[in-house]
């Protein structure tokens, strides 16, 4: 009875597509897998054939006795083993990034697009722009025009206009604001 459950269990595992495609890739994989296998043997036996040999070690340690590996190097280099897989992806998606960016490139209608869509993205500012040089250049002309001077009379009536209000709070919040900021930046 218990070897009817488990083999009925079996089969609804098998039967799963995310467990058949894994084993579907594991079988294509399986003959990569055993040449590495076969290599990591080959590797360790010849180390360990080398770690057997007395002159062999004699010769290793007179030549790591001139550089500058060290302790502290072999870990490093370990510790950049383990982070190869991250690595790896990491290079993976640069890569197609890049490949990406170099079909984009290549291609006349994504060019098109691609300015286009910085051109709709920079036309609000290139007429903000345009209206404040607009506006600075009728500022600069009109007070190159104006020759009388000004009186304290006037300038009292400026006082009272909303837009000179306006820009005496900004003034008056930018006093209030920089010493806060500086406080901050000493903290």
């Amino acid at each position: 009875m218990e070897t009817a459950l488990v083999s009925k269990e079996l089969m609804e595992k098998l039967n799963n597509p995310d467990t058949a495609d894994s084993l579907e890739r594991l079988l294509e994989q399986l003959p990569s897998i055993v040449q590495r296998m076969d290599k990591l043997e080959q590797l360790l036996t010849s180390v360990e054939s080398v770690m057997a040999d007395a002159k062999t070690i004699e010769k290793l340690q007179l030549k790591l006795e001139h550089t500058n590996i060290d302790w502290k190097t072999l870990e490093s280099g370990i510790h950049l083993l383990e982070k190869l897989p991250s690595l790896l992806q990491i290079i993976d998606k640069l890569e197609q990034a890049a490949v990406f960016a170099e079909d984009v490139m290549k291609d006349e209608k994504s060019i098109q697009y691609l300015l286009q869509n910085v051109e709709d993205y920079m036309n609000p500012v290139k007429d903000r722009f345009s209206q404040g040089k607009r506006l600075w250049t009728e500022v600069r002309s009109e007070a190159e025009k104006n020759t009388r001077q000004i009186s304290m009379l006037t300038m009292m009536k400026w006082i009272k206009e909303p837009q000179v209000q306006r820009l005496l709070a900004y003034i008056q919040a930018s006093i209030n604001v920089i010493p806060n900021l500086e406080n901050r930046k000493e903290d």
